[in-house]
């Protein structure tokens, strides 16, 4: 939506983690809107590195990840590491809870997303790549920032993961 995109448009060059918080809010606004039984949370978990997530729920039950990440991260494999741990924790810590089949998250570095799925009795997706101890391991590869949510293809992998939330709940 035009709304959505106009936020996004107003990031500055060189921006930080904290000038995305404004557009994924808004593009979560839109998508689950205040009139539906969803909530989203923005939320922050202080640790050594400092962590940016909101979380969707339906009647207090996750069903959606977004954590936010500076663009810079992207271009070091020890940030992206870094993210990939955090979202495999809050994932660990929440599927659990979660009434669906899969919990889907997401890790947005910018615009850039990288696609996370866990289905119930299963493997999170992308599957996990152990560092090795002698030798450079990228255990978190940039290709997995394989769209950008101003792009086509990236607005519709997106809208697509928030359907099949939306359709799954409604059948709950």
């Amino acid at each position: 939506p035009a709304k959505v995109i106009r936020q996004f448009e107003k990031v500055p060059g060189n921006p930080s983690e904290a000038d995305f918080h404004g557009p994924y809010n808004r593009l979560l606004y839109t998508l689950f809107p205040p009139d539906t039984d969803f909530t989203y949370m923005p939320g922050s978990r202080e640790s050594a590195d400092f962590l940016v997530m909101f979380e969707v729920l339906l009647e207090d039950k996750p069903v959606f990840i977004l954590e936010l990440k500076p663009p810079g991260d992207l271009r070091y494999p020890s940030s992206r590491e870094t993210a990939d741990r955090q979202i495999r924790a809050r994932i660990r810590d929440l599927h659990g809870d979660c009434p669906l089949p899969v919990l889907h998250a997401v890790i947005a570095a910018g615009t850039k997303l990288c696609f996370y799925r866990k289905p119930r009795g299963q493997r999170v997706e992308p599957p996990l790549i152990d560092a090795h101890p002698d030798l450079e391991t990228d255990t978190a590869p940039q290709e997995r920032w394989d769209c950008d949510i101003l792009e086509d293809e990236g607005a519709r992998k997106f809208r697509a993961v928030v359907e099949e939330i939306k359709q799954t709940c409604a059948v709950l």
